[in-house]
């Protein structure tokens, strides 16, 4: 049974929004897909629709993977539903939709571990009905087991953790966006279980002291074939890539 916590294999492979490399992202495909590659986990993004439902996609805005204008939080999930989320990739994804975040657990109960990206509202305005959100369908999946919620903002990761301590959370640190603050020291403060850095940021001593805290470590976005063998050498907990199968591989050569 997957765990976040204490997994059964090291690192953990994470499919970047699904297997994104060979299908179009954050959708039911590229989730089919990654299981079919040997993720340990998928990776999605939620934001909220109009009429309140937890959608699957990156972008707050709808025009890069779908042929909608303007913000997804402007739409229903019915309407949602009328666009194509598969079409920018290639003809035969066509029938590819937003999926919502229930759809999403349907499709894979049990199969893989998901990691829950919460993106940040810009003007905060439903953030909190957000992260409820996804912790109510966590819980009435029972999934809490199997299931980490990422964010890049401090605030979300510390909400989710004093009002759902069950769920694993994990902060996605950024240099810029958190400047002049140790990622550990962050990590710490706020009570998170994944300190999750970027390839710039990563360094084997923060690793280490990561460790001497308690707290796990992930990697994003890992493909290069340096990049998987470095995040090896420095025992990082969790690879999150868009390429599975291939760094699947690439870890059984080092």
């Amino acid at each position: 049974m997957f765990s976040w916590i204490a997994p059964t294999r090291k690192p953990i492979i994470v499919a970047h929004r699904g297997s994104s490399i060979t299908a179009p992202e954050n959708t039911l495909a590229a989730f089919r897909q990654a299981v079919l590659d040997e993720a340990d986990a998928i990776e999605l993004d939620v934001h909220l629709s109009k009429d309140g439902q937890a959608v699957v996609t990156h972008d707050g805005m709808l025009h890069r993977t779908t042929r909608g204008r303007g913000r997804v939080s402007e739409w229903s999930v019915a309407e949602l539903k009328e666009l194509s989320a598969g079409a920018w990739f290639g003809k035969k994804f066509t029938s590819e939709t937003i999926p919502t975040l229930p759809e999403v657990f349907d499709a894979m109960r049990g199969r893989v571990g998901i990691n829950i990206e919460i993106k940040t509202d810009p003007h905060h305005r439903r953030q909190s009905e957000l992260i409820d959100r996804c912790c109510d369908i966590v819980e009435r999946y029972s999934a809490s087991r199997f299931v980490l919620i990422s964010s890049f903002s401090r605030a979300v990761v510390k909400h989710v953790k004093i009002t759902r301590p069950q769920i694993v959370t994990g902060l996605l640190y950024h240099p810029v966006r958190h400047v002049g603050t140790s990622p550990v020291d962050l990590a710490r403060s706020i009570g998170t279980d994944y300190l999750i850095l970027n390839g710039t940021t990563i360094r084997k001593r923060i690793i280490r002291r990561a460790h001497e805290e308690g707290i796990l470590v992930g990697e994003y976005t890992v493909n290069a074939r340096w990049r998987v063998a470095r995040a090896i050498r420095f025992e990082v907990d969790a690879i999150i890539t868009d390429d599975p199968s291939t760094v699947r591989k690439r870890i059984a050569y080092c």
